[in-house]
């Protein structure tokens, strides 16, 4: 514990009045003067799914205020949402609470030992997780605004339970840990025993499978990120497929990994291989849409764009009365505008009705020799799927003058010497744009 404390300004700790954490706390309480560092702040988060959660942060109050360590209590909604496990939504409300109570640049110091990994590490193979889930918890990660620390991961529950009795620490036992519904419950009591009985390091020999596993993640997680720069696509954000294509399958499975976890719960491996497949085998001129919890993926040619939610429905039969003069009109799938000009755009200042596309509707391009139906000129002109979905049409009584901002229709465009509306039309649901270095 002590090397990691030397690059520190602050602290904060994770504080549940167990044992571990009342341990973590007391010992860096008495540590961080050796550092030139003021005492850590206690930071405990009441869950409300225990009857006497109340008490136990009454409790926590009381053991700070006697050793004269700063204490903050915040209530959080721990219910489990639909398709959350109750383990991980405790975890996530935990998390996010202490994310936005922590001040910029403090490192928060979380009590997990090494009994505690040795679970994960279980139950992640019990999971059939590979490298990323077996490596379990990191010893230290960013944590915005700070930094996350973990400073008991090789310390064992024996030894910080023997310290605890050595100070004289009472500490606050849930009992949630002790019911057998939960799995991490049963490895505890009931595995881990075994497992010692027949291999008396096996807590260690599974902290150290975690540590190679972890490394074996890192090697892997930084080839996807090299080969995430080369399988960069045109558009900012959208990836190449045949960049993707060139790489292994394992290798394209990594750089759909990197590309998606910061927008999406990580899918399993077989919704990923999926993806992948459709990635690599859909034709050409296909556009599918691949939905992965509240992203979705489309593919247009040769790029492989991600959204960050699902489509606007259509409203085909609601339209809109529109004067260009009176600013911009606001669509359920974005913005149209229009600038006024002279000698291009639409001609007239008479009002527009704005619908949505509902199949069928034709248009001649201002100087083409024929008209087309919209559906065929989007074609030709290849524009992507997801910019199809909810193109406005603007009409004039019963005609179609105009196209969104892409063609004006033959006869109603503004002549070289009359004013005239460029339409600009901006679509509400932008793929993904990355900062690319």
């Amino acid at each position: 514990m002590i090397s990691t404390l030397e690059s520190v300004t602050s602290l904060s700790v994770a504080f549940s009045g167990g044992a571990d954490s009342t341990v973590l706390l007391d010992a860096l309480r008495r540590l961080c003067p050796q550092f030139g560092l003021p005492a850590p702040r206690a930071l405990h988060i009441d869950h409300g799914l225990e009857p006497c959660s109340a008490e136990w942060a009454s409790r926590c109050e009381q053991f700070c205020v006697a050793y004269g360590v700063e204490f903050r209590s915040i209530s959080v909604d721990a219910q489990a949402r639909s398709g959350q496990s109750p383990e991980e939504a405790a975890r996530t409300a935990r998390y996010q609470a202490l994310r936005t109570t922590m001040r910029p640049d403090e490192v928060l110091c979380v009590a997990h030992h090494a009994d505690d990994q040795a679970e994960t590490t279980l139950l992640q193979m019990l999971r059939g997780a590979g490298v990323l889930g077996g490596g379990a918890m990191r010893a230290q990660r960013d944590f915005s605004p700070g930094r996350l620390l973990r400073p008991m991961l090789n310390v064992r529950r024996r030894d910080i339970e023997s310290y605890a009795r050595s100070r004289g620490l009472t500490w606050i036992n849930d009992p949630a840990n002790q019911r057998a519904r939960h799995p991490r419950n049963r490895l505890r009591a009931e595995v881990l025993p075994l497992l010692l009985d027949i291999a008396p390091g096996a807590v260690e020999a599974l902290c150290r499978a975690a540590r190679l596993q972890r490394e074996a993640a890192d090697a892997v997680d930084e080839l996807a990120r090299l080969d995430l720069q080369r399988c960069w696509g045109q558009l900012s954000g959208s990836l190449s497929r045949t960049a993707l294509r060139a790489l292994s399958s394992a290798r394209r499975r990594a750089v759909l990994r990197t590309w998606l976890r910061d927008h999406v719960r990580m899918p399993s491996y077989r919704r990923l291989s999926e993806l992948e497949r459709q990635i690599c085998t859909a034709r050409h001129d296909a556009a599918p849409r691949i939905t992965i919890g509240a992203v979705r993926i489309e593919l247009h040619g040769n790029s492989v764009l991600l959204f960050a939610s699902a489509p606007p429905p259509l409203v085909s039969d609601a339209p809109h009365t529109w004067d260009p003069r009176g600013g911009a009109l606001q669509l359920p799938h974005g913005q149209l505008s229009a600038q006024q000009c002279v000698g291009r755009g639409l001609r007239g200042d008479s009002p527009i009705t704005v619908r949505m596309r509902g199949g069928g509707e034709r248009c001649r391009p201002q100087g083409r020799a024929r008209s087309q139906t919209v559906k065929r000129l989007l074609q030709a002109h290849q524009v992507p799927a997801w910019q199809r979905h909810g193109l406005p049409l603007l009409y004039r009584g019963l005609e179609l003058v105009a196209v969104a901002d892409l063609w004006v229709c033959e006869g109603h465009a503004a002549a070289t010497d009359e004013l005239g509306w460029e339409m600009q039309w901006q679509h509400a649901n932008q793929p993904w744009q990355a900062d690319l270095p």
